[in-house]
């Protein structure tokens, strides 16, 4: 460094270091918007998946079919989701498989997986 302050050289040199490193900030801002969006969807479906697990473990009757599909829409987005009914070993329990998609997405947003019971014979 001379007595009169920087060179050219010096300051290209410190401008590029910097800019390597508000890439990396850069980079890093993208990657933590795309996770929060994602993570919102996958909220928004396990809201949906408890939602009709709520709705199934509340009626009177167990609904039998061994698939049932529907639509809800939870904060303006539209989600599908399939129910799928399994006998157990055990007379009168069933397995009950709720996945959620958004809507357009092949990918399942949210699984849940429950028991119940055939209330219908009891």
């Amino acid at each position: 460094m001379s007595a009169q302050g920087f060179s050219l050289l010096e300051t290209m040199v410190a401008l590029a270091v910097f800019s390597i490193a508000a890439m990396g900030l850069v980079s890093l801002n993208t990657q933590s918007v795309r996770i929060s969006g994602e993570l919102d969807e996958r909220l928004l479906a396990r809201t949906v998946a408890e939602n009709v697990a709520v709705d199934i473990t509340t009626s009177e009757t167990l609904d039998l079919s061994p698939v049932l599909e529907g639509e809800t829409v939870q904060r303006g987005r539209t989600f599908s989701w399939t129910r799928t009914l399994e006998r157990t070993p055990q007379d009168g329990v069933y397995s009950i498989r709720i996945e959620v998609r958004e809507m357009g997405k092949s990918a399942a947003a949210a699984r849940l997986v429950l028991l119940s019971s055939d209330r219908a014979t009891q």
